[in-house]
């Protein structure tokens, strides 16, 4: 397949004018190659990712998270973006990323099509497409309400992790109503709340707006399972979309680490 035809398809899949102003989605390396057979998708755009995806002969790699957000010198031998970008030249690779407008499609909700939300309102509307709302984040309604602890039992099973999850402020008795965003996505606790949620699954928290909520009086709770999971099953998830719709290419998915290593019980 032509490389500027493989670059239409990634921009209906996860339209780039849905991506966030700050953000960096779209063609991160150019390369010359027109033909693409084989690619590789990953979460990170990082010199080890690189390295398997060429160990493999991948033609093109596809990222969620950019290579940078801004612009940058490479000016620096030992740097991850002089590493990264190095190999991708010298081997005439591509690298395209999509990182919130890839929040923002239906396939960035995987857990709440394990959880059976319905009634679903996005948190954060990015944009509309023919007519389509799309947006990070999700609150949906459960089929039937769930205790704490099968709830907590639930998510273990559907979420693949490797560190513990966190649980701030308080979950009520009988949980409803799930909001979830994948990697940073506290600041939107306040709009899950507005939808009637009774908790807000997602990867990163910061220490104040954990310390505020404990200190509230009304049930509600932030479920931290780390930056990692969520996006990394997003993008396996992702891998099969693309081979479903690029029948006739090789799509290989290629796991990542969580940088957060345990080393306690």
């Amino acid at each position: 397949m032509l490389q500027n035809e493989l670059l239409a398809c990634f921009e209906e899949l996860a339209p780039v004018a849905l991506a966030a102003p700050w953000d960096n989605s779209g063609l991160q390396i150019a390369a010359h190659r027109d033909e693409i057979n084989h690619i590789a998708v990953t979460l990170d755009s990082c010199p080890e990712s690189v390295q398997k995806a060429l160990a493999i002969k991948a033609d093109l790699i596809f990222t969620h998270h950019p290579l940078l957000l801004s612009p940058k010198y490479l000016n620096n031998l030992d740097d991850t973006y002089y590493k990264t970008a190095s190999l991708l030249i010298k081997n005439d690779i591509p690298l395209y990323s999509a990182h919130t407008c890839l929040d923002s499609m239906p396939v960035a909700f995987w857990l709440a099509d394990e959880f059976g939300l319905t009634n679903r309102k996005i948190l954060e509307p990015t944009g509309e497409i023919e007519n389509i709302q799309y947006g990070i984040g999700v609150c949906g309604e459960l089929a039937s309400p769930l205790f704490p602890d099968t709830f907590y039992t639930k998510l273990c099973k559907f979420l693949p992790h490797t560190r513990p999850f966190f649980s701030i402020g308080k979950l009520p008795e009988s949980i409803k109503s799930i909001a979830l965003c994948g990697g940073s996505g506290s600041s939107l606790m306040d709009e899950a709340k507005n939808f009637g949620a009774d908790c807000l699954i997602t990867g990163d928290t910061k220490y104040h707006t954990a310390l505020d909520l404990t200190q509230e009086s009304k049930d509600f709770a932030i479920i931290e399972v780390g930056h990692h999971c969520l996006e990394e099953e997003m993008m396996k998830r992702f891998a099969l979309i693309l081979q479903k719709r690029l029948p006739d290419l090789r799509i290989s998915f290629i796991p990542s680490k969580d940088p957060f290593i345990q080393i306690m019980e």
